[in-house]
């Protein structure tokens, strides 16, 4: 593919007319094999690199053109210009598509296995125009230089050095999150016998299910670590043995009791109706009363042990209360028992002056909740019946049970009502005749219902507006942006699977890649080759050389893979044990979920022991 064509495509048809098309990536296999002399024969190649030396024989200048077709990069083929050739096409840049026809092949030099050709009329060279899938590697150096590698723009914009590198890249997941809060120390690792897989991974660095391997492994040491049974408690947390200090420094200054007096600031200050005075003010009245009992400053005690003691103390202030009410409610039904008369029910029980512990508290100037009960005591609810109706004077009592001996002769019975209904009866037939009438006079007349007429019609309007063409017009009606909206869509469409479809490239043109040159070092006394020396051989200066190599990948049919410099691996499988070794690309090809064409079994499972041909 070129552009700015030099030749038009009716023009290339009639040249190529009765003519063989060879690849340039193919031809030194076509001149090996066949006979191409006798046939006209043509190839097309790319001007990736010229250089205009002079002969040694003769002094005169020439051109050596390196050709490539963009398939095979790592493979080229050297055009040399000799005379008029030389002369009539010396300035044709780089980059140029050109056609050769029946081209001459010419030795190489000594040692080298590249394809060399000349042709002896300039006639033979078409310019065809600029290749335009010729470009740069768009990598950069491991020191900042950008890649000077030729690549093929339409299969990847890398070249095969750095397509790996590119394709780790975006595979990546939150690298930079990685860096960012990575911790600059490891965590110490935790040797086992029987690592899990999980432990075995967090050796080197992943970050998975929102986990980094550094936090997890932290993890991983603080569960296996000895936890240690601590009581945090207020000496310890200040400093041990606290108490015994603040005794001594007391006993050794002499005020172990507090004898200093107060000044008169001090005390127009405790004075002060505010909290923080009133707490000191109790604290420093329990303190005397305390009188000189020795003790510590505070006593250490832990969390656990406290809230046992506070457990104990309410439940020992809650069966004293119950004591005291019991007692209470004894003496109260004593003392007014032979008082009250058989017909009298339950009284209520002693006022509040007679509770206990209710003469120590001071009647309060306004209301208030929860008077005469002291803080931490339970209150009681007396679960008897409901206090009974008051009593009927004697006469209303009788005329109520005349009633009812009349209601009993004429055999009717009085049936009770609900207390929790709301309805009201209407026994009473005037009643009824009055809500009656009232509903009448509430319906609207004739002329209430013309002034409702006009609503209808405006409503009927309304509905008729809505099924007009115009309102659906209006209705279908779109914005003259809905243009710019879609170009807009389709730039965030491309802009989200435009790494996904690089990615996609990269991996195509990583499976293609067979094979890598590479440098390589070959050590004579120990008499092998690897991409580095060993320490063994630097110490102990052996002969070796760096040159140039192959890299080649293989398969096995058990899926594991190899890497070899030579043209099969030396090594049988490490997994399987087979010398089965396939041709494989640089990337590993990946094989998604099998669907269910795949799986189906339509005879079933095939048992060994049921078939004569699975023995």
């Amino acid at each position: 593919c070129h552009e700015k064509p030099r030749v038009s495509s009716v023009e290339m048809d009639r040249k190529m007319a009765g003519r063989k098309l060879i690849r340039l990536s193919q031809l030194q296999d076509k001149l090996a094999g066949g006979n191409l002399e006798e046939t006209d024969w043509v190839t097309f190649g790319v001007i990736i690199k010229k250089i205009t030396p002079q002969s040694s024989n003769n002094g005169k200048t020439f051109s050596i053109w390196r050709l490539n077709d963009l398939r095979d990069l790592n493979s080229c083929v050297s055009l040399f210009l000799f005379g008029d050739v030389h002369k009539e096409h010396w300035k044709t840049d780089q980059g140029m598509v050109v056609g050769l026809l029946n081209a001459n092949p010419m030795k190489p030099k000594e040692g080298s296995d590249e394809m060399c050709l000349s042709v002896d009329h300039s006639q033979k060279i078409l310019l065809l125009g600029e290749a335009l899938d010729l470009g740069t590697c768009k990598a950069r150096k491991k020191n900042g230089d950008p890649c000077t590698q030729i690549v093929n723009l339409n299969n990847c914009e890398y070249c095969q050095y750095h397509v790996q590198s590119q394709y780790k890249r975006l595979s990546s997941k939150r690298a930079d999150l990685q860096s960012t809060f990575s911790s600059g120390r490891a965590p110490k690792r935790i040797v086992r016998k029987n690592p899990s897989l999980k432990e075995r991974l967090c050796q080197d660095g992943f970050y998975y299910g929102g986990v980094s391997s550094a936090a997890y492994a932290a993890s991983v040491a603080a569960a296996a670590a000895p936890k240690k049974k601590i009581q945090t408690t207020l000496s310890n947390l200040v400093v041990k043995g606290a108490d015994a200090i603040v005794q001594e420094t007391r006993a050794k200054m002499g005020i172990a009791k507090r004898t200093r007096p107060c000044s008169d600031e001090f005390k127009e200050l405790l004075a002060m109706p505010t909290f923080g005075a009133r707490n000191l003010s109790k604290h420093l009245a329990k303190a005397d009363a305390a009188g000189g009992k020795l003790g510590p400053a505070f006593q250490s005690v832990s969390a656990s042990a406290l809230l046992k003691q506070q457990k104990q103390q309410m439940l020992e202030a809650r069966k004293k209360r119950s004591e005291e009410i019991q007692r209470f409610l004894q003496n109260t039904t004593i003392a007014s028992s032979p008082a009250l008369p058989s017909s009298s029910g339950l009284r209520s029980p002693a006022p509040g002056a007679e509770f206990p512990k209710a003469a120590k508290m001071s009647t309060p100037q306004t209301p208030r909740l929860g008077t005469g009960f002291s803080e931490g005591d339970d209150v009681l609810f007396f679960d008897g019946s409901p206090p009974p109706a008051p009593k009927l004077n004697g006469l209303a009592e009788a005329k109520k049970l005349a009633a009812i001996h009349k209601l009993r002769a004429k055999g009717q019975t009085l049936n009770k009502t609900d207390p929790n209904s709301v309805k009201r009866k209407r026994s009473d037939l005037t009643d009824v005749l009055e809500i009656t009438e009232r509903v009448e006079k509430n319906i609207p007349s004739s002329e209430a219902a013309d002034e409702l007429e006009p609503a209808l019609k405006k409503r009927q309007d309304q509905l008729a507006y809505l099924e007009s063409d115009e309102f659906q017009k209006i209705l279908n009606a779109k914005s003259k942006h809905v243009g710019v909206l879609k170009e807009a869509e389709a730039e965030m469409q491309e802009r989200y699977f435009e790494p996904l479809v690089k990615k996609e490239q990269l991996e195509e043109t990583m499976k293609s890649i067979k094979e890598v040159k590479c440098r390589v070092v070959t050590c004579k006394t120990c008499k092998y080759t690897y991409f580095k020396l060993l320490e063994t051989c630097v110490k102990e200066n052996h002969e070796y050389h760096w040159h140039d190599g192959v890299k080649r990948f293989f398969k096995c049919p058990c899926g594991n893979r190899a890497i070899s410099l030579d043209r099969l691996p030396k090594k049988p499988c490490s997994a399987c044990g087979l010398f089965k070794w396939e041709r494989d690309g640089m990337l590993k090809e990946k094989k998604g979920p099998k669907i269910g064409g795949e799986t189906l079994l339509p005879r079933g499972e095939e048992q060994a022991k049921f078939l004569n041909s699975l023995k």
